[in-house]
């Protein structure tokens, strides 16, 4: 696998060394196929260009070939595709629309293949600037395949402002589609980047949207004040695209707010750790918006501890009036409401059912699971280039789920899980970093050549074993504390280690945590920042431990989250910046976070630099 990926980079750069030398131009062959849909696609369209380009010559000739490469990526035959393309050799005596279509295919195949920046550097190349002697469509493809190109580079101004040139190209009509796409992207930019680089754009356009940007966050809490933000900024920037059309999620705020539950029931065990705690976070969201002049609904709290059967009291709360339920906590209580035929008011469990199961409409479910923290953790090694993974899990069943989810997914994106170790209390640690990283079996070598040499002519130095890039540690801060060290023993302290939430204890401990640098894991923003309703909390209620302060984090969020359920479902690239990660919904009706990213460094949790770049893009901003 690893080979093939080598040859097709090196295809790519031999694509963009001839694209850079085109310039030429000669008289136009005949007309391309227009394409409309995979469905208008017979299985021997790309045989029948083909046959006609075996009977052609050039400039014909090309044509076709491109018209079959066009329709073997269309029916999703891409290694075909790329057979195809191979066969063009003379690129610089192809008229210029031709070149352009060529350098659009190709890109195609090299984003296809994972390979955004090749596919950048073809089509930056290719169409340095708009030409109003090209095509007119052509153009919008390959601009709009850069945005896509840079959208997978998650540097989402800059996927913007193509999607900004774009509109220049585009009809009124294409140009409302076109503000949707803008404002689905700039919902992945994080806040702090709004901020630090709207003062650098030049640009109208852009720096409009994200000010609109940065009123739409600064509000999200609160509907009615954020609709009055979103006017004054309308009022602000008349000649902007977004003052004219605005993105539809933004206009259906104002259905949002009509249609806002009045009385919510909160079903929730006040008698266990968990559902005090969530308690806590909730009533306090509610407090701090009442005390912030808000309109907020009326809240009854019904107590599920002891309850066994969830139905009777659920069915009470509506008959009581509730017009939406947030609760309940417990995993069965979620399955038994997960299994109704339709919901009789909108309902926002407060742990996850069975992942099999469809849900009714009006059914919702939200906690802190942990596939969202393994998930994430999988995919920040995968980005930063790391392949083969090492696993380190506590023993026990409840941790096997946690081994599968990783697993699987690392195996989807194309990594390989390389070796695997747990741990318990009663086995030391070393013995355990020694197994994981196979220095028993250097030992084992070392032990063979004593029997053959003189001890005497024999210096021995353990080594661990190679082909792990990086480990996936599962573990408390106190089995961290000592886990970190003993890779470090065993030669394995340059290797990167990634973790899950709970290696942090959450307090300003740089003495003890100094063990853990290095170690990356991803936590709350409500662990991670300061966020000033945790700060009013804390000096109200009992001092918390980081795991309870995450479920007051849930508490909050699932307050904020009430209002807003219709618009995440409707509008799926909808994120709301909450107290537990960055929220959006998943097709099931569950709410899906997205943590912070941090490591430990001199004892401290450090969030990590934003992994967006995108000053080239801001600087080359139209």
């Amino acid at each position: 696998m690893r080979l093939i990926a080598v040859s097709k980079s090196l295809f790519f750069t031999f694509l963009l060394s001839v694209l850079i030398a085109c310039g030429s131009t000669q008289p136009a062959p005949a007309p391309a196929i227009t394409i409309e849909s995979r469905e208008s696609v017979s299985a021997d369209s790309a045989e029948r260009q083909l046959q006609m380009a075996a009977n052609a010559v050039s400039p014909e000739r090309e044509e076709y070939l491109l018209n079959a490469i066009e329709l073997l990526l269309l029916a999703d035959r891409n290694a075909e595709a790329e057979d195809v393309v191979t066969r063009i050799t003379d690129i610089t005596s192809l008229p210029e629309s031709s070149q352009l279509r060529y350098a659009l295919l190709s890109g195609e195949m090299a984003l296809r293949n994972g390979a955004a920046e090749t596919a950048l550097a073809l089509l930056r190349n290719a169409l340095s600037e708009l030409r109003p002697d090209l095509d007119n469509s052509l153009q919008q493809r390959v601009v709009e395949l850069r945005s896509r190109a840079y959208y997978e580079q998650h540097q989402y101004i800059a996927a913007v402002r193509e999607r900004l040139l774009l509109a220049t190209l585009q009809s009124p009509a294409e140009q409302i589609i076109n503000n949707d796409s803008i404002w689905q992207i700039l919902s992945l930019v994080p806040v702090s980047d709004l901020e630090i680089r709207g003062s650098a754009i030049n640009s109208y356009e852009l720096r409009g949207w994200l000010e609109l940007a940065q009123v739409v966050n600064a509000n999200q809490n609160d509907i009615k004040q954020q609709i009055q933000a979103v006017e004054l900024w309308r009022s602000k920037w008349i000649q902007h695209a977004a003052a004219r059309n605005l993105p539809e999620s933004l206009t259906f705020v104002h259905q949002l707010w009509e249609n806002r539950a009045q009385r919510i029931a909160l079903l929730i065990p006040l008698e266990e750790p968990a559902g005090k705690a969530v308690n806590e976070g909730f009533l306090g969201a509610w407090y701090d918006a009442l005390g912030k002049g808000q309109e907020v609904p009326e809240i009854t709290v019904y107590d599920t501890s002891m309850i066994t059967d969830i139905m009777p009291i659920y069915q009470l709360a509506v008959e009581q009036g509730a017009d939406m339920v947030i609760g309940p906590l417990r995993k069965e209580s979620v399955r038994e409401l997960q299994s109704l035929r339709a919901m009789p008011v909108p309902t926002l469990a407060l742990n996850y059912g069975d992942a099999e199961q469809p849900s009714p409409q009006g059914f919702y479910q939200f906690g802190l699971a942990p596939e969202d923290e393994i998930i994430q953790a999988a995919d920040l090694a995968w980005a930063a280039g790391h392949r083969n993974a090492a696993l380190l899990i506590p023993q026990g069943e409840q941790y096997l789920r946690i081994r599968d989810t990783f697993t699987r997914h690392w195996t989807e994106l194309g990594g390989e899980v390389v070796s695997d170790a747990t741990f318990s209390s009663a086995n030391p640690y070393s013995e355990v970093v020694s197994e994981l990283m196979s220095i028993g079996a250097s030992e084992a070598r070392a032990a063979q050549l004593r029997t053959l040499l003189p001890r005497s002519s024999l210096y021995f130095t353990p080594r661990r074993r190679q082909d792990i890039d990086f480990i996936f540690m599962l573990a408390s801060p106190l089995e961290g504390r000592q886990i970190k060290p003993a890779l470090a023993f065993h030669f394995a302290g340059d290797v990167p280690v990634y973790s899950m939430p709970g290696i942090y204890d959450g307090g300003a401990n740089p003495v003890a945590n100094r063990d853990l640098n290095g170690v990356i894991f991803t936590d709350s923003p409500w662990v991670l920042q300061n966020d000033p309703l945790r700060e009013t909390l804390n000096r109200v209620l009992p001092a918390a431990a980081s795991n309870v302060q995450r479920l007051r984090a849930m508490g909050v969020d699932s307050f904020r989250l009430y209002a807003r359920l219709g618009q995440l479902e409707i509008f799926p690239s909808t994120r709301i910046q909450g107290a537990t990660g960055t929220l959006s919904m998943q097709r099931n009706g569950s709410i899906k976070r997205e943590l912070l990213e941090a490591r430990f460094v001199n004892g401290a949790a450090a969030l990590a630099d934003a992994r967006n770049d995108d000053s080239a893009a801001i600087a080359a901003s139209r």
